[in-house]
């Protein structure tokens, strides 16, 4: 009889210990899950931070942009009338050199995307939790996308025609000297023979075409395309911080 309760099974102690250790392995995977959702929201708001700076660059990028734009179609008018009508308009030959090359440069502005970028390619955009953030980021990053293609068309036929037939050593010290391009930009043409280039560009209506094009489009660009990008830079920027501060 003695036996037999000795070898009686102790089911409290038991059941206790078997709570125990079930308490514990859950208890466990709490502490994980909390310190994953902690990561993952630390890495939301580095990332949110860095879109933040992101939007920064870019609205400084379409002021500077702007700011260029005018310069470039004050470049294409005053070499337009030569272009268009062989009108010399007593405009130094040097200064419509100079203005036809800075009439033609590469269009495309330089968008940060960076971080946009690293999001979708790691498969972490899911980390922002707010919907309407993803959607207002994914519609940004695609009206850049499909507006800065057309942005980058414009001034190409021009662009190539003109930098086929001057000079590259000319079109490297406009570059140097005349950076900012600003018209009536002035650069030291004696080392070079320019008359052939000249006679090209005077009544041309090839190149007219392709110049009326780029007055008309970067003056559309500078009053409609790039004040867009600056306005949803800000409202997504405003979107972020408002996600930031909560």
């Amino acid at each position: 009889m003695a036996d037999i309760q000795s070898r009686k099974i102790a089911w409290p102690r038991l059941g206790a210990e078997a709570v125990i250790i079930v308490v514990s392995i859950l208890l466990a995977f709490a502490v994980e899950e909390w310190r994953e959702e902690r990561r993952d929201r630390d890495l939301e708001r580095e990332y949110l931070t860095r879109l933040a700076e992101d939007l920064d660059a870019n609205v400084a990028e379409a002021d500077f942009q702007g700011r260029a734009h005018v310069q470039k179609v004050a470049n294409a008018r005053t070499v337009y009338p030569r272009v268009y009508q062989g009108n010399e308009s007593g405009v130094e030959d040097a200064i419509i050199v100079t203005a036809s090359y800075n009439a033609s440069p590469s269009a495309t502005a330089n968008w940060v995307d960076d971080t946009f970028e690293e999001l979708k390619s790691t498969g972490r955009l899911s980390l922002i939790r707010s919907t309407d953030i993803r959607q207002t980021l994914l519609a940004y990053y695609r009206f850049l996308e499909t507006q800065d293609w057309a942005y980058e068309l414009m001034s190409t036929a021009y662009r190539d025609s003109v930098r086929a037939r001057m000079d590259p050593d000319l079109q490297l010290r406009i570059r140097s000297q005349c950076a900012s391009r600003e018209v009536g930009c002035r650069v030291d043409m004696d080392d070079y023979d320019v008359e052939e280039y000249l006679d090209w560009l005077t009544a041309n209506q090839e190149l007219a075409d392709g110049l009326r094009r780029v007055i008309v489009q970067w003056t559309r660009a500078g009053k409609d395309y790039l004040p867009a990008v600056k306005e949803k830079s800000v409202q997504l920027r405003r979107l972020i911080e408002e996600e930031l501060n909560n």
